[in-house]
């Protein structure tokens, strides 16, 4: 189970400013912070990628190891799907 963590916990982490700034656009909502800072901006980024890994010759196995994805997501990336 996700870990809950009280906004007075996070505002000394983060600053007044930066904390007045959440308040201000996601006050009332939950937010999910990840373990690690994604690797890419944005999934077209990190499909695009994928693709040229691919045409470089990494196998689908090896793709959906590295991104942990499975086989199937990553032929629809491939196919332009996704």
């Amino acid at each position: 189970m996700p870990k809950s963590v009280s906004f007075a916990e996070i505002k000394p982490i983060i600053g007044e400013e930066a904390a007045l700034r959440l308040i201000d656009k996601y006050a009332d909502s939950q937010v999910y912070i990840p373990n690690k800072m994604p690797e890419f901006p944005n999934p077209e980024t990190r499909n695009e990628y994928i693709r040229n890994l691919s045409y470089s010759g990494k196998s689908i196995q090896e793709l959906a190891e590295q991104f942990d994805l499975s086989k199937g997501y990553i032929y629809k990336i491939l196919a332009g799907k996704n």
